[in-house]
């Protein structure tokens, strides 16, 4: 059945929601889906045309094929959304595509902690990610990266030296060492027992839009964010922006008001996000009570159950205002998360 995986998740125009609207339609069965007629493809949820003629199109393994030879060569793993070893906590993010190539050994475990920054980083900010790294092995907590140069390896390698675990993903196919100066630490990575994930296949080389896709990943697999440093432009704060939607928190670390490099983080403390001052400042906080986070979540789960299996947001104000004040934001959430579809004025419930 890998095969039929790779097949859908290598479809051009289907993104991650529609390949899961599309196995819960089909009850799981993806080789029903490969051998869908025009007029059943209809019926999915959200389903365009443009991702009907897609499949419809390209009914042949001729990539998947190529795809299988690589990975069997290079010893690469695949992860379904149904394997056990697929994170819980990633399924219901939108951004969760429903395969994820993986190298390395590929293990259970019960926390996560993301941990992203600038790639030109200071003196300060290599020791923060240094401290992360090393507070979070001593905790047996996984730490999640992007394997970027800076802040992202500084921690990985601590986090590896004091003998914790991490998962890098990535912007390109999981064979790639990007960046290449950095192949002895992704040799040591895997060789620790450190993973690699990505969701493009292998042999796929780095492209800028990749990164962005690969932030949601680091956020959708961590439990809590933490952005080390960032300036203002940084692209560790699109990893802070979808934990907000995947409703992580975000803690991010102080800096001199002087200090260009993490003006971003500042930023992110104006706004109202927690100061990370320690490891154990985030399990204080979590031992006291529900976080924020978790409240938004139980709230959210509650919304879903009030929307009826077909109805419009314009109606859903009326009926639920003054209740649900950010209604609109939490059902954009819950569109990310594959729970509802908003086509214009209409809802739909996956």
């Amino acid at each position: 059945m890998d095969k039929y995986w790779i097949w859908l998740a290598n479809l051009k125009y289907i993104g991650p929601v529609m390949q899961k609207n599309l196995y819960s339609y089909f009850n799981g069965d993806l080789k029903r889906i490969y051998h869908s007629a025009q007029e059943e493809l209809k019926g999915v949820p959200g389903i365009t045309t443009r991702m009907i003629q897609q499949i419809i199109d390209n009914k042949n393994f001729k990539k998947v094929d190529s795809i299988i030879r690589t990975i069997e060569e290079k010893g690469i793993g695949l992860l379904p959304i149904t394997d056990e070893r697929y994170l819980e906590i990633a399924k219901t993010c939108g951004e969760s595509p429903i395969l994820l190539y993986f190298k390395g050994r590929l293990q259970n475990f019960e926390r996560s902690m993301g941990v992203v920054g600038a790639r030109r980083c200071t003196e300060y900010g290599k020791k923060v990610a240094r401290d992360i790294g090393q507070e979070l092995a001593k905790r047996d907590i996984v730490l999640v990266s992007g394997f970027a140069k800076g802040i992202d390896s500084y921690s990985q390698a601590a986090c590896m030296k004091a003998g914790g675990k991490t998962i890098s993903f990535l912007g390109s196919g999981v064979d790639i060492c990007y960046p290449s100066e950095q192949r002895k630490l992704y040799d040591e990575l895997i060789e620790s027992g450190s993973i690699f994930l990505s969701k493009y296949p292998p042999g796929t080389p780095v492209k800028q839009q990749h990164f962005i896709e690969r932030n949601a990943l680091i956020s959708a697999w961590s439990n809590e964010v933490v952005i080390v440093e960032a300036g203002v432009k940084s692209g560790a704060l699109w990893t802070a922006k979808f934990a907000e939607r995947h409703k992580r928190e975000v803690y991010a670390v102080p800096h001199p008001i002087y200090s260009l490099e993490g003006q971003g983080c500042n930023q992110l403390l104006v706004k109202g996000k927690k100061p990370y001052i320690g490891v154990e400042s985030v399990f204080q906080e979590k031992r006291s009570g529900h976080s924020k986070a978790a409240t938004k979540l139980d709230t959210s789960f509650e919304l879903l159950e009030k929307i009826p299996q077909s109805s419009s947001i314009s109606k859903l104000k009326q009926m639920l205002w003054p209740e649900y004040e950010d209604l609109e934001e939490q059902l954009f959430s819950m569109e990310l998360e594959g729970r509802i579809i908003i086509r214009g004025d209409l809802i739909v419930k996956i």
